[in-house]
């Protein structure tokens, strides 16, 4: 029997008391298939051009503006091995590839936390959950904290947002500070499930609507357009739908992860058709373009299916792709990249100075020099404060994690336990069985411990959560103290 590499933390560990007191039977399609097959065949941050690769068409009529437009395309639950420019096989995803083929595209992004909102408002404040307050979804980020949007409006961008998440609606979010438009409209029931979701059809509609409207006077725009498809309820769409493996049988579980694929690939095509409609309104050459998720799924892995529960890689890797002016075209960076560079990347290329409070890099100054060694960071953090209306002391998440290219550090309060993973010789992060030398598990502990406790710990308070509310929160998934 092979003895892990687990150890039980007491109390003389660097981690503060709480306050609050293996192989999967269905494995991953794909998990990294881009480490482990592009990173084997191509040179650092260098791809070929590949043949077909899309540009968009000549620049539509219409004022010209002295900054690019900025368009944030963003998926909700998003893992990046399921898509094919990250090695999937299964699903295709033909239009997002196109788009990242045309500028630079990051193989290893992580997100924050595996929670739509909080992990939202680390994109677009570069701070992470315990600093920026939101640390649940349905708690708000402080309103303290600066934003992209309100950073942008403030330098001449008039700035929409459409959104397909209940949790994003502002109430429960916080995000909409800054948006000229905030639509959340969420009539129109995906599956007749809803509506905690809102179509991608519907988020096209009203994206193309505002657009064409405001690209016809002067001046820059943001324009965030979100995709929620891929979150549960899965579904299986006509013309997206896909078999079992040879030798394979269709399990339920087998049969929920085919409808994943679904769903990203239906996904692909509503993306390459927003892009297709909107080319006809701005300029997409002249558009600085990031698409990113806002975190991923669990299928099966770690026991688990879901997402915001563990800091495992399901959960935590995201897709991150940027296009557009003086962007690098046609390559790939193995640069560590976090969901918290996306402020401090945009405000860069735009040339607007950051808040001197951020947490996060400017990637396209970085990109090229990747830091092997750079220490990313996350949390995965507990559900019930969305049912309580009265707030305890800050309670400690159920996990935390420090990630670098090669080695993840895990401590388990609830267990008290720190767990180490070597990603090169163990990417699924299967085996806490890493073996470092012993005198280099103190300093991994105290670099993560020291983090933690290093944060200036926020709780926002909670947004007025109505009945509704509570119920498509729920029928998202969003309860339980784990």
């Amino acid at each position: 029997m092979r003895s892990t590499d687990t150890e039980t933390d007491t109390d003389s560990m660097p981690f503060p008391p709480t306050s609050r007191s293996t192989p999967t039977g269905v494995a991953s399609p794909t998990r990294r298939l881009a480490t482990s097959c592009i990173l084997s065949g191509l040179l650092l941050g260098l791809l070929p051009a590949a043949t077909g690769a899309q540009q968009s068409s000549a620049a539509p009529p219409g004022p010209e503006s002295p900054r690019p437009h900025v368009l944030l395309l963003t998926v909700d639950t998003l893992r990046a091995d399921h898509l094919s420019i990250y090695g999937s096989k299964q699903p295709r995803t033909p239009h997002i590839d196109a788009l990242a083929r045309r500028g630079l595209l990051f193989e290893d992004a992580l997100t924050t936390i595996g929670k739509t909102g909080p992990a939202f408002a680390s994109a677009f404040s570069s701070l992470h959950p315990p600093t920026h307050g939101a640390r649940r979804n349905g708690v708000p980020v402080r309103d303290d904290v600066p934003l992209l949007a309100e950073i942008l409006a403030q330098n001449g961008y008039r700035t929409a947002a459409f959104i397909s998440n209940w949790t994003l609606r502002d109430h429960l979010s916080g995000l909409a500070r800054g948006f000229d438009v905030w639509d959340e409209d969420f009539s129109k029931r995906r599956y007749g499930v809803g509506p905690s979701e809102r179509r991608a059809d519907s988020v096209i509609a009203a994206t193309v609507k505002w657009t064409k409207k405001a690209a016809a006077s002067p001046g820059p725009l943001l324009i965030w357009a979100h995709f929620s498809e891929p979150h549960t309820p899965y579904d299986e769409h006509d013309g997206f739908r896909f078999r079992v493996e040879p030798g394979e049988r269709r399990t339920p579980q087998v049969a929920k992860r085919l409808r994943y694929a679904s769903e990203v690939a239906y996904t692909d095509a509503k993306i390459g058709e927003l892009l297709r409609r909107l080319e006809s309104h701005i300029d997409l050459d002249r558009t600085l373009i990031l698409f990113f998720a806002d975190h991923g799924e669990s299928i099966g892995e770690h026991d688990y299916w879901g997402h915001g529960r563990n800091v495992h890689w399901p959960n935590l890797d995201i897709p991150l792709a940027i296009v557009g002016p003086g962007v690098p075209q046609q390559r790939r960076s193995t640069m560590p990249a976090s969901i918290i560079d996306v402020l401090p990347t945009v405000l860069g290329a735009l040339r607007i100075p950051a808040p001197e409070a951020i947490e996060g890099l400017d990637l396209l100054q970085h990109w090229q020099t990747p830091d092997d060694a750079r220490q990313r960071f996350a949390v995965a953090d507990r559900s019930t404060a969305l049912f309580e209306k009265a707030k305890e002391e800050y309670a400690d998440p159920l996990q935390i994690a420090m990630q670098t290219r090669s080695v993840k550090t895990i401590f388990d309060f609830d267990m008290r336990q720190t767990r180490y993973y070597d990603l090169r010789r163990d990417p699924l992060e299967l085996e806490s069985d890493i073996n470092p030398p012993l005198e280099l598990k103190p300093p991994l502990r105290r670099r993560l411990a020291n983090w933690y406790r290093g944060l200036p710990k926020h709780d926002a308070d909670e947004g007025p959560l109505s009945e509704e509310d509570r119920k498509q929160l729920e029928s998202l998934g969003y309860t339980g103290g784990r």
